[in-house]
């Protein structure tokens, strides 16, 4: 019996690591503060608020930065544990062993579902710094991580259509699982792209 010819993701880990290199330094802000202090009594007020002000955004910019960095390994963790259960249960269901398949699938989504809340809240920093280049970079981590949730739907639409032998309907979500996969892999290649395009703001 043709139970579909789904295969295993080839998209499992992220290509271009979450981590960024923070250009500014929190320590060069906080030694120009203390130079800029020395000659505070030559100052006007608003300009010593100007400066403070500042000190004060860019000094956020940073923390922004340094608060998704924080995030980036257990985003690449969940998504990287979700590939390995949504191709072991993409193996299962190749053999029939639609039980075991069915938990791998639910394991699946929920660590794409644990990666895309974390990514959500690394956008919210992001968003904060108003880094473009990194924002376009999580929305593709994001629309990535969607697309791999729908597989995973879809891979367990067919689980349970395979159970009640409903082959061809079966056939036709294997289908549209593996048609989710490659638009995973598509924004990973984007996401790759991004990254070679903007070197300096990447590990790499």
């Amino acid at each position: 019996m043709d139970y579909g010819t789904i295969k295993k993701s080839t998209s499992p880990s992220m290509g271009s690591q979450l981590s960024f290199r923070s250009i500014i330094k929190v320590e060069q802000h906080l030694d120009w503060w203390v130079s800029l202090a020395e000659g505070v009594g030559k100052m006007k007020r608003g300009l010593l608020l100007a400066i403070i002000l500042i000190i004060v955004f860019c000094s956020g910019c940073v923390s922004n930065i340094g608060e998704i960095n924080k995030l980036s390994g257990d985003i690449n963790q969940h998504i990287k544990k979700g590939d390995e259960y949504y191709n072991g249960a993409a193996e299962d269901v190749n053999n029939y062993r639609l039980d075991s398949a069915r938990e791998k699938c639910e394991s699946a989504s929920s660590e794409y579902n644990a990666a895309r809340l974390l990514t959500s809240e690394a956008m919210a920093y992001a968003e904060d710094s108003g880094d473009e280049v990194l924002i376009e970079y999580l929305k593709l981590v994001l629309a990535e991580i969607d697309a791999k949730l729908n597989a995973t739907s879809e891979l367990k639409n067919a689980i349970q259509l395979l159970s009640m032998d409903e082959v061809t309907s079966a056939n036709n979500s294997l289908d549209l699982a593996n048609k989710f996969m490659y638009e995973a892999k598509d924004y990973e290649r984007q996401r790759d792209e991004l990254v070679n395009k903007n070197p300096q703001k990447f590990n790499i």
